[in-house]
């Protein structure tokens, strides 16, 4: 699969929506378990590098040669979610929020949790909207 510019550029433009969405909900988490920072400004400090971090591991993924594309993309996406998705992402919010391991590691949960809902229901969406653009623009063949 070759990569591109227009895959590049779009990849950029999802990975920046879902770090100023992502930082609400890492917001929210942090109000849930009442620590100090519950800013905009820190979950949106962790939201981005860890967009940054994952988008930087995708293109990597995206442009190492294989003989197998499917594996190297397979490998990407496991490497994204334990380097980024629970390491890193750990990490950051143990040092930014100043926490223990266990609590930040509660936070992360729900943070997590959040957004795998929320990614769920934004699916769902587009699939409906592509859904039926796909059968309307069927219908108007048809007719």
């Amino acid at each position: 699969m070759a990569i591109t510019g227009l895959s590049v550029l779009l990849s950029l433009i999802i990975t920046t929506i879902f770090v100023f969405l992502n930082a609400l909900l890492l917001m929210a988490s942090a109000a849930i378990f009442k620590l100090k920072d519950k800013s905009y400004k820190s979950a949106l400090w962790v939201t981005a590098i860890l967009g940054g971090a994952s988008f930087i591991i995708g293109v990597i993924m995206a442009v190492i040669p294989s003989v197998a594309p499917i594996v190297a993309r397979i490998i990407g996406i496991i490497l994204n979610w334990i380097i980024v998705g629970i390491l890193l992402a750990l990490y950051l919010i143990k040092t930014k929020y100043n926490q223990e391991w266990g609590k930040a590691a509660l936070v992360w949960l729900v943070y997590t949790a959040f957004a795998v809902i929320v990614r769920l229901i934004a699916g769902a969406i587009l699939i409906a909207i592509f859904v039926s653009i796909g059968f309307g623009s069927a219908m108007l063949e048809a007719m």
